[in-house]
Formats: C-alpha cells, sequence, structure tokens
C-alpha cells in the first residue's frame, strides 16, 4: 500500500503512522511525501521519527545499531540528506507492546530534530535564495514577464465568477508549463524558508516550559 503525504510536523507525523500501523499497515520505505507500508499484526508496532543530517557510512552504521540495541528496527532513511526535505528523516519501530516506547529520553531531545531539520532546510533555502539574487542581478529572468503569462483573449476584461473561472482555469493549463523551472526554484526556495520558519515555531512550542 502506498500513500502521499507530507509533513513538517514530526509529532504529526508519528501519530498518523502509529493510527496505520495500529490498523496493520506498518511503515516500509518513506520518500519525498509518498509512503509505502507492509501488512504487520494490527497494534504490534510503534513507530517513531527522528532527523539527522548528512553522516559519514561509519557513523551511520553506529547510529542504527545503536538502535537496534535499544530494540528499534530500522524502517527507513538515508545516511544522506538528499536534495529533498526527507533526506535526513529516520524511522524506527519497536515490536515489544508498549504503546509509550520512545527513542527519545525527554521533550528536549525529541525537539532537537526539529532544530536539526531547521538548519537543513534555511541552509538550503537560503543558498536557493541567494541564486535567484544572483540570476536577477546578472541581467537573467527567472520568470517571463508576467503579461507574457495569459494568452486568453479577452481575459482582463471579464468580470466577477467569468473572470475567476477563466483566470483558474489559463493558470492550471497554460500558466504553469510556461513558467517552467525558474518558478519551480522560486517556489522550492519560498517552501524552504518557510518550512523552516513554520519548524522553528514547533520547536519554541515544544521547549518553552508549560504554564
Amino acid at each position: 500500500m502506498r500513500k502521499l503525504k507530507f509533513f513538517l510536523d514530526f509529532d504529526k507525523e508519528e501519530r498518523w503512522l502509529n493510527r496505520l500501523a495500529a490498523q496493520g499497515h506498518l511503515l516500509s520505505k518513506a520518500a519525498f511525501a509518498t509512503y509505502t507500508f507492509t501488512e504487520i499484526e494490527p497494534g504490534t508496532a510503534v513507530v517513531r521519527v527522528d532527523y539527522r543530517p548528512s553522516m559519514s557510512e561509519a557513523d551511520y552504521a553506529d547510529y542504527v545499531t545503536l538502535f537496534a540495541d535499544s530494540g528499534w528496527q530500522h524502517l527507513s532513511g538515508s545516511r544522506k540528506a538528499g536534495a529533498h526535505y526527507k533526506g535526513g528523516a529516520q524511522y524506527f519501530a519497536s515490536f515489544d507492546a508498549d504503546p509509550d516506547a520512545d527513542i527519545f529520553s525527554d521533550a528536549h531531545s525529541r525537539a532537537g530534530r526539529y532544530r536539526r531539520s531547521i538548519t537543513a532546510l534555511s541552509t538550503l533555502g537560503f543558498l536557493l535564495l541567494l541564486f535567484c539574487v544572483a540570476t536577477q542581478a546578472a541581467g537573467a529572468s527567472l520568470l517571463p514577464p508576467p503579461h507574457d503569462w495569459y494568452q486568453t483573449p479577452g481575459l482582463w476584461d471579464k468580470h466577477g465568477m467569468d473572470f475567476v473561472g477563466s483566470f483558474l482555469f489559463e493558470t492550471v493549463f497554460v500558466v504553469l508549463p510556461r513558467v517552467g523551472a525558474g518558478a519551480i526554484l522560486v517556489i522550492f526556495t519560498v517552501l524552504c524558508l518557510g518550512g523552516a520558519v513554520y519548524q522553528w515555531a514547533l520547536y519554541r512550542s515544544r521547549t518553552s516550559p508549560r504554564r
């Protein structure tokens, strides 16, 4: 079974994966927004998520072995943080029938995965932003002029819902193919930086003292 889903909140991701595990679907592989599951006896596994930056082969082997020695099976993850968000996510499962089993010792160590992910996202986002700025400064354009985006005759003469319907139709079927790689780069840059800000808010909420 495969499911498409995207998370920036590791806690929500864990709850979702554990609901599926309780139904008999255990994660076997996670890539960017794509999760693959294998069938298990319902309610026999607890899934936890960590986030780690790129590691050497030896360090990664030690990392996985450390969890294995504590009874955690590595389900999915890579030692190299790829060019997408899920590159550094690591997934583990425990089968000891304890629903409260955890790979973290306390709330601060649990929140540390957000800090590591924030570093990766913000670094990538700022590098992409610098590239975008440098490209514009060099006289190149990542996006074509807006007046070249919409070619439907009379589009700008329409009003109300007639305009909205025509505008959305052209956006989906005409604009996106035309703006091409430049727009994708800009959007990805915004998503990286926006994701880092969102995760910073999550990190603060999980490390701030409870009143």
